[in-house]
């Protein structure tokens, strides 16, 4: 897919005005791409970090959704799966929520890792190559292991192919039922106001064993009036805890310095 990149300077100005993009960063090492589908064109931030491929950790669940829902391992986004304590115990930095029973609207919105890895091992290898090669997904490799390649492992995705896949999802040219689209869709809904709907979902882990290079991601986009707008960051730091409000507030305040979701009241 062809992305029409305006202009690659920190200082940006665009149709809707100028933003600086370090400013908005707060000094976090990181990338964004914002996708205008009327225009066909896009502003990049970092041109070489939005080319370049990461674990997509939690954006994954997107598209792991969908498969969930296409190979009926889940047969609804309600339906109920124990969770597997004693196969997958709880780990220190386990968030509390994720130690229970979870349906597939529960586990997106909790990030429920456990969850996705029962999901993952149900669909099989074979089916699960098959979709991330009719996707496209990044690299599509998941050698590391099925229930796990996607955080920290061999599965890799840039920025760029970020948007790519979000719009193919939007667009419905993923070569999966409409329904399915409809459902995850309906789950990545995070705010609905008068004047837009955004709608994306959160990633991030550490890139390394010991633990030192943490890394985030914020993937969406946002409807308003007859336009949608893509967009994919992500930023680095030495602690996850630290990076996980900022990739939200750095989407949010570019969004808003662009002009595309309403300023905070």
């Amino acid at each position: 897919m062809r992305i029409v990149i305006l202009i690659l300077l920190t200082l940006i100005p665009s149709v809707f005005g100028q933003i600086n993009f370090e400013e908005h960063f707060q000094g976090f090492p990181g990338t964004m791409v914002i996708y205008n589908e009327k225009s066909g064109s896009s502003v990049v931030f970092n041109e070489k970090r939005a080319a370049t491929r990461f674990s997509p950790f939690s954006t994954y669940k997107i598209p792991n959704s969908i498969i969930g829902l296409e190979t009926e391992v889940i047969s609804d986004v309600d339906q109920v799966i124990q969770w597997e304590g004693k196969k997958y115990l709880p780990k220190e930095w386990w968030p509390r929520s994720w130690s229970r029973d979870h349906s597939l609207r529960t586990a997106l919105k909790y990030s429920v890792f456990p969850f996705y890895r029962h999901l993952t091992l149900q669909v099989g290898d074979k089916k699960m190559k098959h979709y991330l090669a009719t996707f496209d997904y990044g690299n599509q490799d998941i050698s590391s292991g099925l229930d796990e390649f996607w955080v920290s492992g061999s599965l890799k995705i840039s920025a760029l192919e970020q948007i790519a896949f979000l719009r193919k999802f939007y667009h419905g040219k993923l070569e999966v039922s409409p329904k399915s689209l409809k459902l995850v869709k309906n789950m990545l809904v995070q705010e609905s106001k008068e004047s837009y709907v955004l709608s994306a979902k959160t990633g991030g882990g550490y890139l390394d064993e010991n633990w030192t290079q943490a890394f985030g991601w914020y993937v969406g986009y946002v409807e308003k009036e007859d336009n949608v707008y893509y967009f994919a960051m992500n930023i680095s730091g030495q602690n996850f805890t630290k990076l996980q409000k900022p990739r939200i507030e750095i989407t949010k305040n570019v969004l808003r310095a662009l002009g595309i979701i309403s300023q905070k009241h």
